[in-house]
């Protein structure tokens, strides 16, 4: 028994975790993959978890057949995993929605739900139904529930590791699925063989056994791929789809649809072939307004388009810079040739790295940078576009070098959405080049140069150095340089881009413009509910609410003085809520400043997240070892509780100064080494406070079930609460350093309601 059900939790975490990633991979396909959509799938992964474990978690103790149910539960999972991406790839075709076309809002979260809160909600009673089974191999009714709580995050940390540097790489996502529903019915074979409640069942195991042949079979006859491709071409209907594939980075698709042939990276559209004009304006706004480019550095692009109108120009050597190798690997393996022989070219040096780490670590220097990875809408993109990053490109141009970006815009009317949006990204590039211009039109194309004269709106001197370079442009040639730079057009361009007060800069601790672009994105939709509610949070309203949040918490210890004991129990359980919410928000935060310090490493962030998961475990191991000897409880949970307001407090100092420590060679790699204690420092502290308050929070005669489930919903839902609020309120209106401040007050006010 005891074997069955300890691999059993295990395996509940490492489902978990794997299920996570691919349902996530999935719902970015067919969502628009900012950070609104982010945060609906994440608040309802936890909204399914925290169902099952507070509301069915109540059924635990009272449930006879607990191991039959547990063995259920997982051959339940082994169904729902496959069934999930199924259902996330049925979204769009069910709604009659077109592959590339952007989801509503509301359908969105409404389908985030209906998907995730089947698997979610049976993965939260399976850990409370665990602590119940798991109290008939030890002895003490807490360490049971920390005891599960370790394995969960063992198999976490596990599924994790495996995700993310094998599975992503060897299978698709029914393969991966299926795998899950093998372990997952092998897992309740071996829990009803070694069940000690009673014999185990003859016709459970049949089942099992049949389903899990049947499921091998399948597999081994290739009917998973066949799955697979069936489910794509109904994904990707309207289109023909020629090829799907998973990187470690995301998704891409190839489709052809009216002799057009349409990449798509994680369900938005990367390029279209052919789309001349697209690529003339992305390279030659650029190129022409510099006198002679001969290095070049282009970041992304997608394919050999834009590098074959790169060396029309007169370019000696062109550094292309795209993260994920597989972008290109498909361009050649589904474009004409013509389109991808520039590749080939000994001018040009393909470097599949981050392009920010290329930037900061490149001892090159380049006439001209052209970042072509279109707007800022995650936090990762937002990195493209922030002050820090505008400096550190300024210091790899040559004199009179040029940075050019492209943004959605409009050429005869901007929305205040779309005004705030640009704003925030010009004024940042002003705050770094001296001078700045913007090419109207519905996509605008902003350089800059820290140079002054260096960069014209007169049309005729970019149209005869096309004519000096003998470049062979079939759109931007002088008549339509001519309607492109028309004074009216420039005037109005740059009256619209006029710095306004109200509008923030963008820096890499305070990532404000994708903020502004999820307004700008969420103004598209009829229903404006979630435009408005995203336009009237200001940093203001978000101080004040967690001042009244922080008051509450006071409030509540005053009201129940006199009532010492159930006023610790009720304060453990409200101190659960609040780390699940800090847990998860220093997790997005670390991940983030990563990326910003380090640039976009996938086996790097995979190892972050493991050493959190680490940390969580070892943090549970260490408590329970010294628990059954501690004699004041409430005031070692005081001092765990001291420890979070002081890391959230120090965080951001130590972020500031390892980022300071990155631009130095001599310490870079010193400061990158020590960057995993940040995310075990934090695992272990969250860690450690969990079984900490099922001690406090459990009489003698309390039930297990009942106690884990609410104990880790509590868990949940802070986790919830921080996954939405996170990346889409705090940390681009408040920014890193203030949002750690905040954890660190509300951590206050619990810590004085525990003194209380």
């Amino acid at each position: 028994m005891k074997k069955g059900i300890f691999f059993s939790i295990i395996l509940v975490g490492f489902t978990g975790v794997i299920a996570q990633v691919i349902l996530m991979r999935e719902f970015l396909v067919v969502f628009y993959g900012n950070e609104i959509s982010i945060g609906f799938i994440f608040a309802a992964w936890f909204i399914g978890g925290m169902l099952g474990s507070w509301f069915l978690g109540r059924l635990a103790d009272t449930l006879k057949a607990k191991t039959d149910i547990f063995s259920f539960c997982q051959f339940l999972l082994s169904i729902l995993v496959p069934l999930s991406v199924l259902a996330v790839r049925s979204i769009k075709p069910v709604l009659n929605l077109d592959p590339g076309e952007v989801m509503g809002i509301l359908p969105m979260f409404l389908s985030s739900l209906v998907i995730l809160i089947p698997i979610c909600a049976v993965l939260g009673f399976m850990f409370s139904l665990g602590s119940r089974i798991y109290n008939g191999v030890r002895r003490t009714a807490y360490a049971n529930i920390g005891m599960v709580y370790v394995l969960e995050a063992i198999g976490a940390m596990a599924g994790g590791l495996l995700v993310s540097f094998i599975l992503v790489r060897a299978f698709n996502s029914f393969q991966i699925a299926a795998i899950l529903s093998l372990l997952n019915i092998s897992g309740a074979i071996l829990l009803q063989i070694l069940s000690r409640e009673k014999k185990a069942k003859p016709v459970f195991i049949a089942i099992f056994l049949v389903s899990f042949m049947a499921l091998l079979f399948l597999w081994l006859s290739s009917g998973l791929n066949k799955l697979e491709q069936r489910s794509l071409k109904m994904q990707w209907k309207g289109y023909e789809l020629l090829a799907s594939k998973n990187s470690i980075y995301g998704n891409i698709a190839a489709t052809e649809s009216r002799s057009q042939r349409s990449f798509f990276y994680n369900g938005l559209r990367l390029y279209t072939i052919p789309d001349q004009l697209a690529a003339e304006e992305a390279v030659h706004f650029a190129l022409l307004e510099h006198s002679n480019p001969e290095a070049v550095l282009l970041i992304g692009g997608g394919s050999g388009e834009l590098v074959g109108e790169i060396l029309k120009h007169p370019v000696k050597k062109l550094d292309y810079v795209e993260l994920d190798p597989m972008i290109i690997e498909m361009a050649k393996e589904y474009l004409p040739g013509e389109k991808c022989g520039f590749l080939k070219d000994s001018r040009v040096t393909i470097k599949n790295v981050d392009g920010r780490l290329f930037v900061k670590s490149t001892k090159n220097k380049y006439d001209c940078v052209i970042v072509h990875l279109g707007d800022p809408h995650t936090a990762q993109l937002n990195r493209y576009y922030t002050v820090e990053f505008f400096k550190e490109v300024k210091n790899i141009l040559t004199e009179g070098g040029i940075i050019s970006f492209a943004l959605s815009s409009s050429e005869s009317y901007l929305s205040r959405e779309l005004k705030d949006f640009l704003r925030s990204i010009y004024s940042s590039l002003k705050e770094v080049f001296l001078d700045v211009k913007v090419i109207p039109g519905d996509t605008a194309y902003f350089l800059a140069c820290d140079k002054d004269k260096t960069l014209t709106y007169d049309y005729k001197t970019l149209a005869a150095r096309t004519k000096e370079r003998n470049i062979d442009i079939k759109y931007v040639r002088e008549y339509y340089l001519f309607s492109k730079l028309s004074p009216e057009k420039v005037i109005f361009t740059e009256e619209s881009m006029r710095p306004d007060k109200s509008v923030k800069i963008n820096y890499d601790f305070q990532p404000v413009s994708y903020y502004y672009g999820m307004i700008f994105w969420a103004a598209h939709f009829r229903d404006s509910f979630f435009k408005k509610m995203l336009e009237s949070v200001t940093a203001d309203k978000i101080r004040n609410s967690v001042y009244v949040l922080c008051g509450l918490i006071l409030l509540f210890g005053i009201i129940r003085i006199g009532k010492k004991k159930k006023l610790e129990r009720e304060a453990s359980i409200i101190a659960v809520a609040v780390t699940g919410f800090t847990q998860m928000v220093l997790q997005i935060i670390i991940l983030l400043s990563f990326q910003i310090i380090y640039g976009y490493v996938f086996y790097k962030l995979g190892l972050i997240i493991t050493c959190f998961m680490a940390g969580l475990a070892l943090g549970s191991l260490w408590i329970m070892r010294i628990l059954p000897k501690m004699k004041k409880d409430l005031a070692f949970f005081i001092w765990i509780q001291l420890g979070i307001c002081i890391y959230s407090i120090t965080l951001p100092v130590i972020l500031r100064c390892l980022s300071s420590a990155s631009s130095s060679a001599a310490f870079s790699y010193g400061a990158e080494a020590l960057f995993p204690l940040l995310p075990i420092i934090a695992g272990f502290i969250g860690g450690a406070q969990f079984p900490l308050v099922n001690k406090i929070y459990m009489n003698k005669k309390e039930e297990i079930g009942r106690v884990a489930g609410l104990s880790y919903g509590m868990d949940l839902l802070g986790s919830c609460v921080g996954a939405f609020l996170a990346s889409i309120f705090l940390i681009p209106i408040l920014g890193i350093a203030a949002t750690c401040w905040m954890i660190a007050l509300v951590n206050l006010a619990v810590l004085i309601l525990l003194i209380r």
